[in-house]
């Protein structure tokens, strides 16, 4: 039986293992980054920042598990996909791990050229198969409520008040949506922030 992996298998062997971690440990600091949302964005965020050679990057998500997290298999009513299916993914520039290499894997290139939109529950299932190819690992169950800033020990980083307990980051980056969900979801903290600042989908 045909590996449909293979080919995302070869990618990443090619381009080498994960770069060590560069970024100094210091006494205190939990995490390198603390990335809040374990849906598309999130995971590619999580992978990027590997490939970057940052450590201690964690993942967390207050949703039960990977089915309830992110709109796709929750709030999502549309049946399709309203981006073109050529638009760049979270595959990071790496053609193999794109939702076209993982759908004609399976399913053949005419079955890929026979839809105009990606299906919501192919592009759920990429998604899910992305974070796992890949072993991103997302805490879920796990509930940012809110943030401060930690002056010790060492100052430079940000305090995390957890529904599991209190831990310390360098960075946080937020990715709990999108204007097209409904709205952004955006921390009551970060709210008031020129939206200059702001990227989003």
């Amino acid at each position: 039986m045909t590996d449909p992996d293979a080919g995302a298998r070869e990618a990443l062997r090619l381009i080498g293992p994960d770069p060590a971690n560069w970024v100094p440990d210091r006494e205190g600091i939990d995490h390198n980054v603390v990335v809040v949302g374990g849906g598309q964005t999130g995971c590619a965020f999580a992978f990027a920042l590997r490939r970057a050679g940052i450590g201690k990057v964690s993942v967390i998500d207050a949703a039960v598990d990977g089915r309830a997290a992110g709109i796709w298999q929750t709030t999502a009513r549309m049946t399709v996909l309203r981006t073109p299916k050529t638009l760049a993914g979270p595959e990071c520039g790496i053609a193999a791990l794109s939702f076209q290499a993982w759908f004609e894997a399976r399913h053949g290139a005419e079955a890929y050229r026979a839809f105009e939109r990606i299906p919501k529950q192919g592009w759920a299932d990429y998604l899910a198969w992305y974070r796992e190819f890949l072993g991103i690992a997302v805490r879920y169950g796990t509930r940012l409520d809110r943030i401060e800033p930690a002056f010790e020990p060492g100052g430079g980083c940000f305090r995390l008040h957890l529904n599991t307990g209190v831990e310390t980051a360098r960075k946080i980056i937020v990715a709990t949506g999108f204007a097209g969900s409904g709205g952004i979801a955006a921390p009551a903290v970060l709210r008031d922030l020129p939206r200059g600042v702001w990227a989003h989908a």
